[in-house]
């Protein structure tokens, strides 16, 4: 059900949208960067000198954002999970690829938690939070966040599922920090997605070492999207000059520092 309402709303902005010159690209972003704002304010820089090309972007896990782009549902894709895009690419799906911006993930959890675990290694955390059954929250959506928790709960040596301390959400970054942040849990989340959210939390960034924690984007332009043209137009724009000040401006008004590095 949730693809179907993807794929509706999809179809809805390309039938809102513009015309057969292909004036309307459709961008399926991981929910992490799309919830922060960044893309929306990046694509009115683009418009602004682009006027022909309306950019829509659609806040998705990485897995249903890569799905929307196979069969060019969405135009554009920029996500953050290595091992879904390279599979991706395997199977033909993308005309061009590169990388767009990096952020981090962070480890946030209850303040009192900071002193025991800040300077230290993810997986030895983790091995700590399962061991002291320490209310954890997972997004368990096939989002790159969630690779990114799964690929460091295997390299701790624990399986957490069906742990009672152990809670999945089945949604994204800012829904999954509302539970952490009510079940005073502690709960993987991309940087920009928690500073977006952090003035309603009383979770705080549990300062872990970054070893490990690096969370690169990927932008790929759809080898079946309609609008093949602009999407490249915009994909290519992305990774000029202008596209680097745009995305480093965007994290300034949002953040005051640059979160997503282009």
């Amino acid at each position: 059900m949730r693809r179907l309402g993807a794929t509706l709303a999809v179809a809805a902005l390309i039938l809102s949208g513009c015309a057969l010159d292909g004036g309307r690209v459709i961008v399926a972003a991981g929910t992490t960067v799309a919830d922060s704002g960044l893309l929306d304010r990046v694509a009115a820089t683009f418009e602004a000198t682009h006027p022909r090309i309306k950019i829509s972007v659609v806040g998705q896990p990485t897995r249903l954002a890569l799905e929307l782009g196979s069969d060019g549902t969405a135009d554009l894709t920029i996500t953050h999970a290595p091992a879904q895009e390279a599979e991706y690419v395997a199977a033909g799906y993308a005309a061009a690829r590169d990388r767009v911006f990096t952020s981090r993930f962070v480890l946030v959890g209850p303040a009192e938690l900071k002193e025991t675990y800040q300077g230290r290694e993810l997986p030895e955390v983790l091995r700590e939070i399962a061991a002291s059954s320490q209310a954890f929250v997972s997004r368990g959506d096939g989002s790159g966040t969630y690779d990114k928790e799964v690929e460091n709960w295997q390299e701790a040596g624990v399986d957490p599922s069906g742990q009672p301390w152990y809670l999945v959400t089945g949604q994204g970054m800012g829904p999954t920090l509302v539970v952490a942040d009510q079940s005073q849990a502690v709960t993987l989340a991309e940087y920009g997605a928690y500073l977006t959210a952090r003035e309603t939390l009383s979770i705080v960034d549990l300062a872990l070492s970054p070893v490990g924690l690096g969370n690169p984007y990927t932008v790929m332009v759809s080898t079946a999207s309609p609008q093949g043209g602009a999407a490249m137009i915009f994909f290519e724009w992305l990774l000029s000059s202008e596209g680097r000040v745009a995305i480093e401006a965007a994290n300034r008004e949002l953040f005051g520092e640059i979160i997503y590095q282009p």
